[in-house]
């Protein structure tokens, strides 16, 4: 079949363009990158060598680099990742060709969801943290539902915060963004920190907070027909959270943490509170973690343009896992388990169908699953390490599910790996896609459109992954090479909708009419996809003063379930990134990148598409002494792939300059 064909042509465009892989490697002082140590790919710290799933990391220094105000931007970069982006222009996350919903969102190893509150995919979910606290971020391609559960169907991204430490530290950041374009939004920000201990080993604390804003766009974009399309619209971002370290007894350690977060993108105001409270035990037969998880999102606004209709979301979890090495077997046996409840009150769109004798009656609704995984880490010999998974989850309207892994690990040689895997997974349908009290506006109308609502005959979604890979690590130089193939079936879609009163009846999802005339859909179980890929990566320091970094990703996601198969939109077929570093001097570090975008779709039905394009930045870096450092640069040299001519299309932002101040003390 001509759509499981992997055309690599374009990697001799990869060669070719220079393009940016942030993150790809992590170096240790031996020169050595597959040792650094990764949490999310394994229910155990384990090494990026032995890991066993495909995982890229995004250092401080990658995130150090330049001004980021969504994460999304920058994770956007990594091999197997693309974006889209919702109707208020802020990137989401897609792995390996999955949309953004498929993709799950941690905060040191704890879920973080406005999906129900948004009624959107992880849009909001990557920048709930100020970016001069996070210590790293792990992105494991690939299903991890065996350990995470059915919102990893796609993948993981876990940002990792700063720990707090023996001495105390702390750190002050601001960041300003001007546009050269006028009639583009400037950007300007400040986050500070602290922490250290406040009795030595034993209480320890640590505080962060921050605000970024970037103004809207005026009429920035081209004319077509005498209008243009809208820019990118307000972002605004306020965030602080504390957290306290005690160690009470040597091999105990409470961690108590509150995070306050609020977001407005163009008036959509969320506002995030979450409080944690989680216990690491160490023990002579092993180890345990227990994390309670109290999670609330406000969308004080609403989902629907020009009105106000606020909703509360709420997720409180409990996790726990024990883990028991077998030493005489060479097992790591890990048994876990899981308890989460969501809540919605949303008065405007979960009362029923409007005009109706229940309208009204109950703004509520919840769910509640609950989960036991075990992991088994086996070392079949020196060189060989096979990893057996299965997450048994239990949901409250759609009963019981498996999700089975099985991957190895095989070390050719000190320098040379192999890695390969099977997963199944599931997805439960969100608590708004399973409601049938939930209900919408849509097809471009709040009042002359048509009306969307929850199904609760929907049957979960289930998903098959395979991939095998080779990386390799000499030192100097090294690189990976992995293929990937994922088929999702039951796909939940609402793909199925119209405002034409006489064509909706024709529609296998069409439920019936408002009193007011709008016809109604219901979410429905109807396509079946298949993502089939490659991504490279590869990365070489020519000398002390000389380094490079790159990866090629290129991506066949489409619709198989019709008999024509059809294309995603928001996938292009090749992307690519590349980094030079260059160290003139001491204290200085010069960096230039480029990323390119293939050809992609905006709309399938339509045929629209948006053309291949690179985006080039350069930026420096100066470190005045021990304690300042300054960076400056330009971004989108070029100024390319910033023209939105199209409801569907999306802007990258124009030419514009830099200057950043950071102090650690």
């Amino acid at each position: 079949m001509q759509s499981a064909q992997f055309h690599l042509r374009p990697l001799s465009v990869f060669v070719g363009l220079a393009l940016a892989l942030p993150g790809a490697a992590l170096r240790a002082d031996d020169g050595k990158v597959l040792d650094a140590v990764v949490v999310t790919a394994s229910s155990i710290e384990t090494t990026l060598r032995d890991a066993p799933a495909s995982i890229s990391v995004l250092t401080r220094e990658d995130i150090d680099s330049k001004p980021v105000q969504e994460l999304a931007e920058l994770i956007g970069t990594v091999e197997g990742v693309t974006l889209t982006r919702s109707g208020n222009l802020v990137p989401g996350i897609q792995i390996r060709g999955m949309d953004k919903s498929y993709t799950l969102m941690l905060i040191d190893g704890r879920r973080v969801n406005s999906t129900n509150a948004m009624f959107r995919g992880n849009d909001y979910d990557s920048g709930w943290v100020p970016t001069s606290e996070i210590e790293r971020i792990e992105i494991v391609r690939g299903p991890m539902s065996s350990l995470y559960g059915s919102d990893a169907i796609g993948g993981v991204v876990n940002i990792i915060t700063r720990k707090v430490g023996k001495t105390w530290r702390g750190s002050l950041r601001a960041d300003a963004v001007f546009q050269e374009k006028h009639e583009a939004g400037d950007m300007r920000g400040i986050s500070l920190g602290a922490s250290g201990p406040l009795i030595p080993d034993v209480l320890g604390m640590r505080f962060t907070a921050g605000y970024d804003k970037r103004d809207a766009d005026d009429d920035v974009n081209p004319r077509v027909g005498g209008t243009a399309q809208p820019g990118f619209q307000k972002i605004r971002n306020r965030y602080a959270n504390g957290q306290l370290t005690w160690t009470p007894l040597t091999g105990h350690e409470f961690r108590l943490g509150y995070d306050t977060s609020e977001r407005d993108h163009n008036g959509f105001i969320m506002k995030r509170d979450a409080a944690y409270l989680t216990h690491l035990g160490r023990y002579a037969f092993g180890s345990s973690e227990l994390t309670f998880n109290f999670d609330e999102t406000r969308n004080l606004t609403g989902v629907v343009t020009g009105q106000v209709n606020p909703n509360t979301a709420n997720s409180d979890s409990v996790d726990g896992k024990l883990i028991l090495p077998w030493e005489s077997t060479g097992q790591i046996l890990t048994l876990g388990g899981s308890w989460r409840r969501e809540k919605l009150k949303d008065p405007a769109l979960l009362s029923g169908w409007p005009g109706t004798p229940t309208f009204g009656t109950d703004p509520n609704a919840q769910i509640r699953q609950s989960a036991l995984f075990l992991e088994d880490e086996i070392s079949l010999s020196d060189k060989l390490k096979l990893t057996l998974g299965n997450r048994y989850d239990h949901h409250e309207n759609f009963g019981g599910h498996n999700s089975p892994r099985a991957y190895l690990v095989y070390h050719l040689t000190p320098s040379i790996t192999f890695k390969g895997g099977w997963a199944r997974a599931f997805r439960a349908p969100t608590l708004l896609q399973g409601s049938p009290n939930w209900g919408s506006v849509s097809c471009g109308s709040p009042t002359v459109g048509c009306y969307i609502i929850g199904n609760p005959d929907l049957k979960p979604e289930t998903s098959t992954s395979k991939e095998i890979g080779v990386s390799m690590d000499f030192g100097a130089y090294g690189g990976s090479l992995t293929l990937f193939d994922t088929e999702l079936r039951d796909m939940i879609s609402i793909d199925n909708r119209t405002a034409n009163a006489a064509q909706a009846p024709t529609m296998p999802n069409f439920v019936g009419f408002l009193p007011d005339g709008r016809p109604i859909f219901g979410y429905e179980n109807v396509a079946r996809v298949e993502s089939k890929g490659v991504e490279v990566g590869f990365r070489a320091q020519f000398s002390p003063q000389w380094s490079l970094r790159a990866n090629y990703t290129y991506t066949d996601a489409r619709n198989t379930s019709t008999a024509q198969e059809q294309p995603l939109a928001y996938r292009p077929k090749h992307a690519a990134n590349l980094s030079l570093n260059w160290l003139p001097a001491e204290r200085w570090t010069v960096t230039g990148t480029v990323r390119h975008v293939g050809e992609q779709y905006l709309n399938v039905f339509q045929g629209l598409k948006k053309d291949a394009y690179n985006v080039a930045d350069l930026s420096a870096t100066w470190r005045i002494d021990k304690t300042y450092t300054l960076r400056a640069g330009v971004l989108n040299i070029g100024d390319k792939g910033d023209d939105r001519l199209v409801s569907t299309d999306y802007n990258e932002e124009g030419r514009r300059y830099f200057i950043s101040l950071g102090a650690e003390f």
